[in-house]
């Protein structure tokens, strides 16, 4: 089974009432969209292959070190339309979402100008090009997950502010692995349980946001079966294989959760210590996204 496309659905439409304006804030200015993060998450959502797959299409357009320019080369090619002149080049989250979604190189492409609720859709897999960005939520809490990690180990050297991390090809194969969509997607339904057990009228909310379109019987049935067994947060941590992992975790858990009773920040905070991730980044986490701090 692979969950990328139902992970998606579920960061678009908003697991949680809060889901969603945290996913904006983490693709502004005051999130990802502010340290050139876009960069890795439309890195990862063609592929997962990094910087390698940059360096290629660098050379095969002449585009030089890649970069978001090499990027956009490469998403153009992935909609089937070509590299558009303008404003693809200065890497704003409105000219990127321009370029996907209207703004030139795909003709009758959906929205205009786009924006950032566009963006964000066709990022998850809302859209046309469900296969292109399938893996657009991994995607994004990779780089959320990277970002925080990549803050933690600056604090603990020169207490310098943390730009984007480079991507390592491997890194991302690991951050958007079939293994990493399933404890994802664990996490995501573990938080919906914070404030006890989720009853029949929750799961079938949880479950009709998820578009039949591309998920399978299979897959929904796991959800289903996962939001009804019972909260087992130690069996979800053991089977984290390491800290880079286990911050998408915690990212992927902030996008789920509301919030808003000390049930959910206490849940929060024992996810945290269990999966022993250092103070710093669990606080970036919530600055990207806009989350009160724990």
């Amino acid at each position: 089974m692979s969950f990328g496309n139902i992970i998606g659905q579920l960061l678009q439409q908003g697991m949680a009432n809060q889901s969603r304006g945290r996913l904006d804030h983490a693709l502004g200015d005051q999130g990802l969209g502010g340290m050139g993060g876009l960069e890795d998450i439309l890195g990862g959502l063609l592929g997962g292959q990094g910087s390698a797959q940059q360096g290629a299409q660098s050379n095969a357009t002449g585009s030089g070190s890649g970069g978001l320019g090499g990027l956009l080369d490469m998403a153009a090619g992935a909609l089937g339309g070509g590299r558009t002149t303008g404003g693809a080049q200065s890497g704003g989250l409105g000219d990127l979402a321009g370029m996907l979604l209207g703004g030139g190189g795909r003709s009758g492409a959906q929205g205009g100008a786009g924006g950032l609720g566009d963006l964000a859709g066709m990022l998850l897999g809302g859209g046309t090009n469900r296969g292109a960005s399938s893996g657009g939520g991994m995607a994004i809490l990779g780089t959320l997950a990277m970002a925080a990690f990549k803050h933690w180990q600056q604090s603990q050297s020169s207490g310098a502010a943390a730009a984007m991390p480079a991507v390592a090809p491997q890194q991302f194969a690991e951050l958007t692995s079939p293994q990493a969509e399933t404890l994802v997607l664990r996490a995501m339904i573990s938080a919906a349980k914070a404030d006890g057990q989720v009853d029949d009228e929750e799961i079938q909310r949880i479950v009709g946001k998820i578009d039949d379109d591309g998920v399978s019987a299979e897959e929904k049935q796991f959800i289903t079966n996962e939001l009804r067994a019972p909260l087992d947060l130690q069996a979800l941590v053991a089977d984290v294989p390491d800290a880079l992992v286990g911050t998408q975790v915690y990212a992927a858990s902030l996008l789920a959760i509301n919030l808003d009773t000390e049930a959910e920040r206490n849940y929060l905070r024992t996810l945290a210590q269990m999966l022993q991730l250092d103070a710093s980044a669990v606080e970036r986490l919530h600055s990207l996204t806009g989350a009160p701090q724990l």
